[in-house]
């Protein structure tokens, strides 16, 4: 495919991408069958789970998809379908969610801040500019002190998919905008190229630095997995991102990955006792229906607000698009407005 015009590669990496997504959907069933057809057989052996058994096959329909193959394989096809539908219609289907947060000793002007916070873009890949363009106009509907965008804003190279994030520079024109990188910056050529396109665009990167925001320390990190970069002094930082926060103010950081409090708690705590707010992504809280259980049990945070040690709070979004196929559970892609107040 290096040979192939650029159309058909991302026609057929759409194509592939869509069957990733019904394969994703459907194996889940097909694993659960699979261990229903291991299990049931074995639990006939037993009086007491036979009679367990006998018991939920009185219920109608449960007793042809615990035995019959035919049944399973019917279901498995039907849900599989819903799901696959349901998911790619609202992968764009942009989300307004409001929600209003307390922080005590709260020292913004006049005791409120309203942001605006998205993440996980995922520009490239199955991500179109109109894609973008539907997340920057929902921002823009919204009057707010601040946007923050909170990490993999991209899936390839500047020189290939500059113009899909092109719409995302009208954001500086409604209100001062901040980024922090994720993972997914450091997958494709040099992260930089990309800090230096959002920096021309007059979007502030916080690169473990920090920056005042009608009276409160806006700080933010570099992502996590940034030490496996190979880009000197770039690691992840909470000291030198909070070190010029002034004494006493209250300090919101950008993180994207949300299990960073791990690291913070050991290599960091007495600067994340001062952090009354912090703000993530990456999880796309599973993205997918059967993907959401995995998830929620393997993840310290998943999706939601969540106080953390030291009387702080973690907000972490579902992200605003997909990653990899263009799936996502219907009403999570999101673009949150946040509205702190003095508690």
């Amino acid at each position: 495919m290096y040979y192939a015009p650029g159309f058909l590669q991302w026609l057929l990496f759409d194509l592939t991408s869509i069957c990733a997504g019904i394969w994703t959907n459907m194996i889940a069933f097909v694993c659960g069958f699979g261990l229903v057809n291991l299990f049931a057989g074995k639990m006939k052996l037993f009086p007491y789970t036979a009679r367990i058994l006998d018991l939920l096959g009185k219920v109608p329909y449960l007793h042809d998809l615990m035995w019959k193959r035919r049944s399973q394989i019917k279901f498995t096809l039907i849900i599989t379908l819903i799901l696959s539908v349901s998911m790619y219609l609202s992968r764009d289907w942009i989300v307004v969610k409001h929600k209003t947060i307390k922080i005590k000793n709260f020292t913004a002007d006049g005791n409120r801040l309203k942001l605006a916070v998205i993440s996980d873009l995922h520009a490239g890949a199955s991500v179109y500019s109109e894609q973008i363009h539907h997340v920057v106009e929902k921002v823009l509907e919204n009057p707010v002190d601040a946007i923050l965008i909170v990490g993999d804003m991209v899936d390839a190279p500047v020189e290939e998919i500059a113009d899909r994030v092109t719409p995302i520079l009208q954001l500086p024109v409604h209100a001062p905008t901040y980024f922090v990188t994720g993972n997914h910056e450091y997958y494709y050529g040099d992260v930089h190229e990309w800090l230096r396109f959002y920096e021309h665009g007059h979007i502030t990167v916080l690169e473990n630095e920090s920056a005042m925001v009608k009276g409160i320390c806006l700080a933010g990190v570099n992502d996590i997995s940034s030490p496996k970069s190979g880009i000197l002094n770039h690691d992840m930082d909470l000291l030198k991102a909070t070190q010029r926060c002034p004494k006493n103010t209250s300090q919101i950081l950008m993180a994207h990955n949300p299990a960073s409090i791990k690291e913070f708690l050991v290599d960091h705590p007495q600067e994340l006792s001062k952090v009354d707010l912090i703000l993530s992504g990456h999880t796309h809280a599973g993205q997918f229906y059967v993907v959401l259980p995995v998830v929620w049990f393997s993840l310290p945070y998943l999706w939601g607000l969540y106080e953390i040690p030291f009387g702080g709070q973690l907000m972490v979004t579902a992200g605003s698009l997909y990653q990899g196929p263009p799936m996502k559970m219907v009403g999570f892609s999101e673009v949150w407005i946040l509205d702190l107040v003095g508690a």
